[in-house]
């Protein structure tokens, strides 16, 4: 895959190609490329790459200079055909250029729960509908990653937004496509859904149905 120069990059930018940030999601939050997903690179890579983009989107992609080579290999093995390809230096080259990045809020569980007796805003339960109809903050409403980029179109981009997900990283690749889209007011819990369980919120919790041995006649 290509090394691009930084004028390129932008040209690509520029004709409509989308931004992939594969870098770690605590590094995406403090300082990204503008309107640049985040998909770090790792086992979900591919299943995310899918579900977030469109077969005829060409992709840029800003990495780690030590893992061009290894996820060069793995599109290259996977057959991702749609590929432009790497920012020459990563983030610092653009960084260091003086070009304008975005930044993530995330904040802890605990300190999400401060927020959520306190604050205005909607919460946002990435996982799947199965999770999410069995247990879920009180107040949240899912919508599972695959069907976000359908969905968040219809949201309102002036209103706040907290976001949470089985994993940090699950919620920030969710929070960066809201970013993508126009939405400056989201923030994300920096947890796993099962530390975020610990913390002081009320949840709501499927009732277990009462099988038939659990009545006694009396």
């Amino acid at each position: 895959m290509n090394i691009l120069a930084l004028a390129d990059f932008i040209q690509h930018q520029i004709d409509g190609c989308v931004v992939i940030d594969t870098r770690s999601s605590e590094i995406f939050c403090d300082g990204f490329i503008e309107e640049s997903l985040s998909i770090p690179f790792g086992e979900n890579f591919f299943t995310s790459l899918q579900e977030l983009t469109e077969y005829e989107q060409k992709l840029l992609f800003v990495a780690d200079e030590k893992e061009v080579a290894a996820i060069t290999k793995a599109i290259k093995n996977a057959g991702v055909l749609n590929t432009i390809g790497f920012l020459e230096g990563g983030f610092e080259t653009w960084a260091n250029a003086g070009k304008k990045i975005d930044m993530l809020i995330s904040i802890e569980a605990d300190e999400f729960a401060i927020d959520y007796h306190y604050d205005e805003f909607f919460l946002i339960d990435i996982r799947t509908k199965e999770e999410f109809d069995t247990e879920h903050v009180e107040g949240s409403v899912n919508i599972v990653l695959n069907d976000l980029p359908q969905m968040v179109v219809e949201l309102e981009t002036a209103d706040s937004y907290y976001l949470y997900a089985n994993t940090f990283a699950e919620a920030v690749t969710a929070a960066s496509l809201f970013k993508q889209t126009g939405f400056e007011r989201v923030r994300v819990v920096n947890s796993t859904y099962e530390e975020l369980k610990k913390a002081k919120l009320p949840f709501y919790k499927k009732k277990k149905e009462k099988s038939g041995s659990d009545f006694s006649n009396n």
